[in-house]
């Protein structure tokens, strides 16, 4: 159960364009969850109440949830968030850019795009996560260690590196996961083979 300070539920301020994604999606959530959606279309504001037999882990999803759809991923990808393994991070680009100079948030955001959306394409494919870019925000989600790898990607690309050298940063770091993994089964297996020698 939750505590009678969190009773009240969360309110969250959401971009009017984004509103009918999160009202489609409202009952799906609001089942899975024992949560009540209230949105304010005048307001821009979607206020979560927990039910009767919500516990915390239930209410904290269903936000979560309801952020991503905010920052602009569908239904569908949002709702990985169901998972313990699954993380959303924010990166606000006016904390990276000369506020000083006019168009500097979309010079960066079309470096990250890239031609015809390539760029984009290539970090989400390279890192298994799913990207948005927003107006002043990029927002990732995906798994923990592939939503880290993303952002310090992102945030090399936002300072000046060039793409061809990010993305082999990105390939060695594929490279080692897979080497990593790799010698954990082999352990594990290892452990496996000891263990029924000993029964034996």
């Amino acid at each position: 159960m939750i505590s009678d300070y969190m009773k009240g539920g969360f309110r969250i301020t959401i971009e009017k364009n984004r509103l009918k994604a999160i009202s489609d999606a409202a009952r799906l959530i609001e089942e899975e969850f024992g949560v009540r959606l209230i949105i304010d279309s005048d307001k821009g504001e979607v206020t979560i109440v927990p039910g009767d037999n919500t516990n915390f882990d239930q209410l904290m999803k269903a936000k979560n949830i309801i952020e991503a759809i905010s920052y602009g991923f569908d239904y569908n990808d949002a709702q990985n968030l169901r998972s313990d393994d699954y993380t959303l991070e924010i990166i606000d680009l006016r904390d990276y850019v000369d506020k000083d100079k006019a168009n500097h948030v979309n010079r960066v955001k079309a470096r990250i795009i890239g031609e015809d959306g390539r760029a984009k394409r290539v970090l989400q494919e390279l890192t298994d996560t799913n990207i948005v870019i927003g107006d002043k925000y990029i927002a990732i989600l995906g798994f923990y260690e592939n939503v880290k790898i993303a952002r310090e990607a992102l945030e090399m690309l936002i300072r000046g590196r060039q793409h061809a050298t990010v993305y082999k940063w990105i390939q060695n770091w594929r490279r080692e996961n897979k080497y990593r993994e790799l010698m954990e089964r082999l352990s594990r297996s290892y452990q496996e083979d000891d263990e029924s020698e000993d029964e034996g």
